[in-house]
C-alpha cells in the first residue's frame, strides 16, 4: 500500500497528518490534552479534511491518562460532528484510537455501539489497537465507493 504523504502540520500538542493513498487524515496528540485543546485540534482537523476533501480519519488518543468531561463528548456529538457532516461531501468515516479504560467506558459516555456507531452523519468506530482500525477504514471506503 503507497502512502503519499502531501501534508503534514504540527502544533505543540498535536500532529496532523495526510495521506493520499488511500485518503487518510491521521491525527495523534503529543501527550495528553486538555477539553480546550481537544477542541482546538477538532477545529484544525476538519479545515484539513475540508482542504483534502477526506472523509478517512485515524485519531489516535491513546496517550491520554484521564476521561474527558461529558460537556465535550455532548459538545462533539451536538455541534462539532454535525457540522463535520455539513462541511464534507461525504460521510466521515472516523477511526478513535483509545486507551483500554476510555474503551471500557464508551457506553456511558453515550456511545452505544464502540465498533461502528452511526450518529449525526458520521460513522465512528472505537478502538485500542491501529490495524483493526485501519481495516475498519479500509472496510467502510470499500462500502462507500460501491454506492
Amino acid at each position: 500500500m503507497e502512502h503519499s504523504q502531501l501534508f503534514t502540520e504540527t502544533t505543540t500538542f498535536y500532529a496532523v497528518e495526510y495521506s493520499a493513498h488511500p485518503p487518510l487524515l491521521r491525527g495523534r496528540d503529543t501527550r495528553p490534552l486538555s477539553a480546550e485543546e481537544i477542541t482546538e485540534t477538532c477545529e484544525l482537523l476538519l479545515a484539513t479534511a475540508q482542504r483534502y476533501e477526506c472523509s478517512y480519519w485515524l485519531l489516535d488518543g491513546r496517550s491520554h491518562q484521564g476521561e474527558q468531561p461529558r460537556e465535550l463528548h455532548d459538545w462533539m456529538r451536538e455541534e462539532y460532528f454535525p457540522r463535520v457532516r455539513r462541511e464534507l461531501a461525504k460521510p466521515p468515516c472516523i477511526a478513535f484510537l483509545v486507551p483500554p479504560f476510555v474503551w471500557a467506558g464508551l457506553v456511558a459516555q453515550g456511545y452505544e455501539q464502540p465498533l461502528n456507531d452511526f450518529s449525526h452523519g458520521v460513522h465512528m468506530g472505537w478502538f485500542t489497537d491501529e490495524a483493526p482500525a485501519l481495516a475498519w477504514l479500509d472496510r467502510r471506503r470499500a462500502l462507500q465507493e460501491h454506492r
